[in-house]
């Protein structure tokens, strides 16, 4: 009898483990994604690069964009930089003062020796008076040329080349050998500073110190700076973008820029769309950055919400329940 239900009770298991085998641990059936995989290495893999909002979703995410064509933009160089209120740093005005006053001893020296020697000839003057004129003017040739070494390692020269323009304020720019050839006496400049970061203050090169600090290989660059609202400080650590050449291309407002990893990116108005383009970015000056690669003349860019758009395009890259569509419609 007990043989007879063996068959039975063999199938009933059977069933069971059967429908243990369809169910989750919480006993429901598994639901899979029926979205394909995207294939290794395709578009999916870098993610979407169109945008599309309604006008609403434009407006709210602050988005504007400008047509870019050719126009003149300056190529600089970038150079560290003091400010001081004067065209001379603490240490030059002492070097020089030191200089004009060792000058003048031995320029003393030197007509009162011949004073001296001219007397001496005449018997009127004793040759121990000679001696002393001549000691006098030997120390004071000594001091004369110590002072004069002194200034040229500060970059100097001894004798002034002449009075400095009138200037709100002055930056004290750190010029390199290599670089001396692009900085020229009467170049546009523009000093930017930390404490007041969206401000680009005009300015001008106004001379170049002649000689090279020994110790740096560096020399002076004296920039005038228009500073009518009197914002600058004295001492205050600056950066001088010197202008050495112009040339026509296209370029976009720096902070219309992105980085997407290592890259640069910008968003281009593309029909009822925005898309995002990798760039190849050259100078940057004035608040404006060159494209060298990524856009052509005409492009409409998007020069502020770009950070949104990107914000949407992340959006749509997170799976929704399931593996399936994200539950947000991206921007709709």
């Amino acid at each position: 009898m007990k043989a007879a239900f063996r068959p039975a009770a063999s199938a009933a298991i059977l069933a069971l483990l059967l429908m243990t085998a369809g169910c989750g641990e919480s006993g429901a059936p598994k639901r899979y994604s029926s979205r394909p995989a995207p294939a290794a290495g395709g578009p999916a893999d870098s993610g979407p690069a169109r945008v599309v909002l309604t006008a609403e979703a434009i407006r709210q995410a602050g988005i504007v964009t400008e047509v870019i064509h050719r126009a003149p933009l300056a190529l600089t160089l970038s150079l560290p930089a003091r400010l001081s209120p004067v065209p001379e740093t603490p240490e030059e005005v002492e070097a020089r003062l030191s200089f004009e006053e060792a000058d003048a001893r031995f320029q003393h020296a030197s007509a009162e020796l011949q004073r001296v020697k001219k007397l001496a000839a005449e018997n009127v003057a004793a040759s121990k008076a000679v001696q002393a004129a001549q000691t006098e003017y030997a120390q004071a040739g000594v001091e004369r040329r110590r002072s004069e070494a002194a200034l040229r390692n500060l970059g100097m020269e001894g004798p002034r080349a002449g009075a400095f323009p009138a200037a709100d304020f002055w930056a004290l720019a750190d010029v390199y050998e290599s670089q001396v050839r692009d900085v020229n006496p009467g170049a546009r400049a523009w000093v930017r500073v930390e404490s007041f970061p969206g401000e680009s203050f005009p300015a001008r090169v106004v001379s170049l110190a002649r000689f090279l600090r020994p110790q740096t290989r560096t020399l002076t660059a004296r920039i005038a700076i228009q500073d009518s609202r009197r914002l600058l400080r004295a001492q205050e650590t600056a950066t001088v973008a010197v202008q050495v050449s112009e040339r026509d291309t296209l370029s976009v407002p720096s902070h219309a820029l992105l980085y997407e990893g290592m890259e640069r990116v910008l968003f281009l108005k593309r029909g009822d769309g925005f898309e995002k383009t990798r760039v190849e970015v050259g100078p940057e000056q004035a608040g404006r950055a060159e494209i060298l690669e990524g856009i052509a003349d005409g492009d409409e860019v998007v020069i502020r919400g770009a950070q949104n758009l990107l914000g949407e395009l992340f959006k749509t890259r997170i799976p929704g329940p399931g593996g399936g569509e994200p539950e947000d419609g991206g921007g709709d």
